[in-house]
């Protein structure tokens, strides 16, 4: 059956979410994830879980799913040796330079791929199973027939897909707008969720959440997944509460195993957080209903009715839905921009009917035909698990040596002796079962025995030792094991450099769109930039081969993953990373230069402006400034609610948010968000 993997923003948010039928969490440490705002995990949270977990047969997934500069290496490599000390069954990772120092010397650590990636092709999947990895989670953009066909091309390695919460307008990875607008890097764990904000159709004059997507709730299509062989269903939420991660596990939980949608289920996940919602990108086809989130961008909860009566102070709600006092509820108001305002109150239950719910609300607005949502449910507070539990105990082989006179214990390096004089045992209990016993209490020390290797050169039948010396003689080896530096992983720094080429100013490659297949020719060079975004990747490279044929000295932009298999498939151009392949370090560097032919450089990850000298071939600095969005949502569809038929694939429209004014563009149902250059 699916794997259904829940976030957790906390210790204790992992034990709720597993105790309520989650099979896996995945969580971030304090440093390095795209949850900066979460609680996240410190060192003994994660010797906890990693106890948790392998006790009670569950899994934990670890987040290291940012973008990481060359001055933070030491810190990763640091977290990386927790990490490996303590194991999990998998790490999360966005940065290319990371998975690439993971592969080379952490083999032990499972590589799984982030959503961050943007992986949403059959050759970005093959491209990283070369890499190394184990797992991938796929873009959120995929529709259930592009799922099964990339299940279908790659049989040989473990698939996530999304199916619970909050949906990105942007390609996840690809998003720019909080680096840009704000200096929070989304890519850095600190995404502004510019997409929330409301924007100005400057040719209607219209304000609007235009990029507020909806959440998603799959249902019963986590069940399709299963059945075409998908590994894991990923929940998004690491920063909601525990009601969330309870109820969200129990409504998945008893899909899979009832086989359908349990209606109370889903309103009890409902009610903890969830925006407008549909089964996103899953049924994806033109004329779909919209994708986003319907006017307001925060959490709607469960329609209870309308306010069809006003005496005073109570209302009367047409409801079947049952409220009960002090639950959250909430109906809105428009604001001088026509958005709508969320007024929320606590429920004051004054009355109650067949088919009506009477209720106190202290308010001067005219309510009267008003829709009321609930958003929080008073009796479904979620007990703060206890995160009082045993930690993480790493399992080692011992060897004992009994002599005539002495003990003898050798483990990991380390060997400590203590004499004693040794008797026959009276017990029927043999010396090595004490002994074993004894090495596996092993206190506080964060090592435990796995297997003993016992050896009794005494020349008694069953030596004696005294429980008290033998337990002296535990706690001295296991406070010496503890004492012991754990091994720094020595990371090999290339000295071979390569002869890179400075690129152009990046504006130049630009034309239509931020990337061209069309050529640019600069200097003696014939540059193409191939799109971040491709759903064909055999029509987009077959159209960029006619575009060059018969020109010289090609370079070739790469912006995904999965197009470092052309590279490989037409070794006779030469190619350079382009800005969001994201270059962020060394070792990602390192990376592109084994893994594409003839690599002639690249720009630097566009949020930082100088890197050290250490790269095997110098970066290019770039001032270009990336689009906010690349989306496959239509804004002239889903903001502006025009028909499909009769659509022409290519519209320009204006739109501002102060102090700036963007350009729109649809080209053949993505949207890109560029803001105007003058700003």
């Amino acid at each position: 059956m699916i794997e259904l993997a829940l976030p957790a923003g906390s210790l204790s948010g992992a034990l709720t979410a597993l105790q309520n039928g989650a099979d896996a969490v995945y969580f971030g440490l304090k440093d390095f994830s795209a949850r900066k705002g979460a609680v996240n995990f410190s060192e003994e949270d994660l010797s906890k879980i990693r106890r948790y977990s392998l006790e009670n047969g569950k899994k934990t997934y670890i987040t290291i799913n940012t973008l990481i500069d060359d001055e933070s290496m030491p810190s990763l490599i640091d977290t990386l040796d927790m990490v490996e000390f303590y194991g999990t069954d998998g790490i999360i990772v966005q940065d290319l330079g990371v998975a690439d120092i993971v592969r080379k010397y952490y083999p032990s650590i499972p590589l799984h791929a982030s959503t961050q990636l943007a992986v949403h092709t059959t050759q970005g999947v093959k491209v990283l199973q070369d890499l190394g990895f184990e797992r991938i989670v796929l873009s959120r953009e995929l529709n259930l027939k592009e799922i099964e066909k990339i299940r279908r091309d790659c049989p040989d390695i473990e698939i996530k897909a999304f199916i619970h919460g909050a949906l990105c307008y942007g390609f996840s990875g690809l998003c720019s707008a909080s680096a840009i607008k704000c200096h929070r890097s989304a890519n850095g764990g600190e995404c502004a969720q510019i997409c929330r904000s409301w924007f100005t159709d400057e040719e209607t004059g219209k304000k609007g959440y235009f990029f507020s997507m909806e959440d998603m709730d799959a249902g019963e299509e986590i069940l399709a997944l299963d059945r075409m062989g998908i590994d894991s269903a990923k929940v998004e939420g690491r920063l909601k509460s525990p009601e969330y991660y309870a109820y969200v596990a129990r409504y998945y939980r008893g899909i899979l195993d009832r086989g359908y949608v349990d209606a109370k289920d889903r309103e009890n996940a409902a009610v903890t957080f969830l925006r407008k919602s549909g089964d996103g990108y899953l049924n994806y086809k033109k004329d779909r209903p919209s994708l986003l989130s319907g006017g307001y961008p925060g959490h709607m909860g469960v329609r209870v009715g309308r306010i069809v009566k006003e005496e005073g102070n109570i209302r009367t709600i047409e409801s079947d839905l049952n409220i009960e006092s002090h639950d959250g509820l909430q109906y809105f108001n428009l604001d001088k921009n026509s958005l709508p305002v969320s007024e929320k109150f606590p429920a004051n239950v004054v009355g109650k009917g067949r088919g009506y719910i009477k209720v106190k609300i202290d308010s001067r607005d005219r309510l009267l035909g008003k829709e009321v949502y609930k958003i929080s449910d008073s009796t479904k507070k979620e007990k703060i698990q206890s995160t009082n539990i045993p930690l993480y105990r790493k399992p080692i082989d011992i060897s004992v040596t009994l002599e005539k006179d002495r003990i003898i214990a050798k483990a990991l390096g380390v060997e400590r002796e203590k004499e004693l004089m040794l008797n026959e045992s009276k017990s029927e209990v043999m010396a090595e079962e004490r002994i074993e016993k004894a090495l596996k209490e092993s206190g506080t020390s964060k090592y435990t025995l796995s297997t003993l290797s016992y050896t009794d050169n005494s020349g008694l039948n069953n030596p004696f030792i005294p429980p008290s010396l033998l337990k002296e003689f535990r706690r001295s080896f296991y406070d010496s094991l503890d004492k012991i530096e754990r091994e720094k992983k020595k990371i090999k720094e290339t000295k071979e450099k390569i002869k890179s080429i400075s690129l152009p100013d990046r504006n130049l490659l630009s034309s239509d769109l931020p990337w061209s297949i069309e050529p640019k020719t600069i200097g003696d060079r014939t540059y193409i930039t191939l799109p971040p975004v491709s759903f064909d990747e055999e029509k987009v490279w077959n159209m960029a081969l006619r575009n060059v044929e018969g020109k010289e000295n090609v370079t070739i932009g790469l912006n995904n993953i999965g197009q470092i298999n052309f590279a490989k498939a037409h070794p006779e151009f030469s190619y350079f990373i382009d800005i969001w392949l994201y270059a962020s370090n060394r070792f990602a560097s390192l990376l592109f230069y084994e893994n594409i032919p003839s690599l002639v450089g690249g720009y630097l990850w566009f949020e930082r402006k100088q890197c050290p000298n250490n790269w095997i071939w110098k970066p290019s600095i770039t001032n270009f400034e990336p689009p906010y969005f690349i989306s496959r949502t239509c804004y002239r569809h889903d903001a502006l609610g025009e028909e499909c038929k009769g659509c022409k694939g290519k519209y320009d429209y204006k739109l501002s948010q102060t102090p700036d004014h963007f350009t729109l563009k649809v080209r053949s149902c993505l949207t890109v968000l560029e803001r105007n250059p003058e700003h």
